[in-house]
């Protein structure tokens, strides 16, 4: 029989591990950097082998890129870019009903035109024979989910090998809003790959601030073996600059080996559960 004292101590762990799973305690941060060393050095992982004189270059706002530790979605740390500014992204998500209270992500640097704001990273660098393919992880989530499923917003995310677009959905389909929420009065029609972070349901709502986000997604594709590549990591808005989007990549994921099974801690039963439970209608907003 167990004794009461030992009853009382495993209902403590218990207590603390499910208070650590739905805090901001978790020590979720983002730190802002727009150095290129410091972005290369965070997405290079130690299996490398047959890359080489890498170089980096990066397009958009400062304050549109970073590094990130403790996520909520498994991948623990990394590189972040984002169509607003990465340092508002971690926190509870307070404002997912545009109708009554607005939104937590919508910075606009200013983009105009159908596309808005763009962040991208170029890394060119030599493969030789021993470097077969690139292969790492991501995640991508946005501010526009769900309400803009199916409308002009349609914000995008591309990882371009050589100008391939490879970065793709479970099915095939490039990765967008649209492709992810469909028809935002028809949640059936949701992707797979979604999940939906609603200010109450979502479990990781206290976290991060996105109304919805991707699974750990991977990304594969075969280089150019004894010439040079290039990696083009892309995330822009799409017919205004409103509303952020934003993509995390794993940290030191980026490598010519095999890659490894990914583990989807925030992705499973109640986390899909959550999402499915509050289906949310499209609503209108107004647009600077």
């Amino acid at each position: 029989m167990i004794k009461s004292h030992k009853i009382a101590a495993l209902a403590a762990i218990l207590t603390g591990a499910m208070s650590l799973l739905a805090s901001p305690a978790m020590a979720f941060s983002i730190g802002t950097t727009n150095n290129t060393e410091t972005l290369k050095n965070n997405l290079l992982g130690t299996k490398t082998e047959g890359l080489s004189d890498f170089s980096v270059s990066i397009t958009g706002n400062e304050a549109a890129f970073g590094t990130f530790i403790n996520d909520p979605f498994g991948l623990q740390s990394g590189v972040v870019l984002s169509t607003g500014r990465v340092a508002d992204i971690a926190g509870r998500n307070l404002k997912d009903n545009v109708m009554t209270n607005g939104f937590d992500l919508n910075t606009d640097f200013g983009a105009k035109g159908a596309t808005g704001d763009l962040t991208q990273i170029n890394f060119s660098f030599f493969a030789d024979s021993m470097a077969e393919k690139l292969l790492f992880e991501y995640v991508f989530g946005s501010e526009e989910f769900p309400e803009f499923g199916g409308s002009k917003f349609n914000d995008n995310f591309e990882l371009l090998l050589n100008g391939q677009n490879l970065a793709k959905l479970s099915d095939g389909k490039a990765v967008t809003i649209n492709n992810l929420v469909p028809n935002a009065d028809n949640r059936s029609t949701d992707s797979s790959d979604y999940i939906n972070n609603p200010a109450v349901g979502g479990l990781a709502a206290n976290i991060i601030k996105l109304d919805g986000y991707t699974k750990v997604l991977g990304f594969e594709g075969f280089l150019k073996q004894n010439q040079r590549n290039v990696l083009s990591i892309r995330i822009q808005d799409v017919g205004d600059g409103n509303l952020d989007s934003a993509v995390f990549i794993k940290g030191g994921s980026m490598r010519s080996a095999q890659a490894e099974a990914v583990p989807e801690p925030m992705t499973m039963g109640g986390l899909m559960a959550g999402g499915a439970m509050l289906a949310a209608g499209r609503k209108l907003r107004r647009r600077k």
